[in-house]
């Protein structure tokens, strides 16, 4: 059995990545311009899609990093706030999920397709991983 500082630390760790993967969701549209890699989208389309959720996340990851805010591993309050970043993260995935058929049909090019498909599901999958390993404890 482990003791409550390394399933801690372990929490800490996964926010961290959490984090991490949020602020790439946050940033892709913008990475994707200055490469060329752009969609025919309005700004506002693109903040709902990415900012919003990755902002979520980044909420999300700053309770679930700190000792005493989400509670400990596998508390109800800490799988709540887990639960809500694999929201979050579904909500970029579907939103993006479009782009595959219409890359596929060559309505959107492949590179921005891939590039805006890059953050969703990294940050569901992590999530729903933390979710359901924790949830276990």
């Amino acid at each position: 059995m482990e003791d409550a500082s390394t399933a801690a630390a372990r929490a800490r760790r996964r926010a961290l990545a959490l984090g991490a993967l949020a602020a790439w969701a946050i940033a892709v549209p913008w990475i994707a311009r200055l490469l060329g890699l752009e969609l025919e989208v309005p700004t506002r389309l693109e903040v709902i899609d990415h900012v919003v959720p990755g902002v979520v996340v980044l909420v999300c990851c700053t309770a679930l990093a700190h000792p005493t805010a989400a509670g400990p591993p596998a508390s109800l309050s800490w799988l709540g706030i887990a639960g809500i970043a694999s929201l979050s993260g579904v909500w970029i995935t579907a939103t993006h999920a479009i782009l595959v058929p219409e890359a596929i049909d060559g309505v959107s090019p492949w590179g921005a397709a891939l590039l805006h498909l890059s953050a969703g599901p990294p940050i569901a999958i992590l999530a729903v991983w933390m979710l359901l390993a924790d949830a276990g404890r």
